[in-house]
């Protein structure tokens, strides 16, 4: 449970939402709300549309805070609010400055460009944590591409020892990436 007597982290926030805390809620909203409102105000120029949309926002996140597993709060109220934009602007087909919508579709907004930085770097730090081998045998693999028995050759070991590094590895990324599954899911649904 949150208590009230500190500033807490995004991910300590996402994590008291996920457990039903109200005040990590509040707190969520107190934080990001007015610059949400802003990004949305610029692109669609109407206060009462962005308010909505900052509510429907909100409120879609207390409704499926449960089943959010969010790892980066800010990047991931951004793309919501990117969405929820999107939708408005085909439900009421409002007229956008083409230069505002091109840049919107191309999702090539600064909070964009730090989640992928973000992701970047988590994803390597994760890489640095695998043990030595296992992290050469997993870049030797996955960036220079070469197969397992190359990998063998050129380590002389044996393709089984590759084998069994790269489902360490593997099985490694394979957690860490879990909790993207889910928010891609969440954000892009077939």
């Amino acid at each position: 449970m949150i208590k009230q007597s500190r500033i807490y982290t995004d991910q300590e926030l996402a994590n008291g939402l996920f457990n039903g805390d109200e005040y990590a809620f509040q707190c969520i909203y107190e934080r990001y709300a007015k610059a949400l409102y802003r990004s949305a105000y610029q692109l669609l120029n109407d206060k009462e549309l962005c308010e909505d949309l900052i509510q429907e926002l909100f409120i879609n996140l207390w409704i499926k805070r449960d089943v959010l597993h969010i790892s980066s709060l800010k990047p991931y109220l951004y793309i919501s609010m990117k969405n929820q934009v999107l939708m408005a602007v085909r439900r009421k087909k409002y007229l956008l400055n083409e230069e505002l919508l091109l840049e919107l579709k191309a999702s090539e907004t600064i909070e964009d460009y730090v989640h992928t930085k973000e992701l970047q770097q988590s994803f390597q730090k994760e890489i640095d944590l695998l043990p030595k081998r296992c992290k050469e045998i997993f870049s030797l693999s996955r960036i220079e591409q070469l197969s397992n028995r190359e990998i063998a050759e050129r380590l002389q070991i044996s393709i089984k020892t590759v084998e069994n590094q790269m489902t360490i590895a593997l099985r490694a990324m394979r957690i860490f990436l879990q909790h993207f599954l889910l928010l891609t899911i969440f954000l892009f649904p077939f």
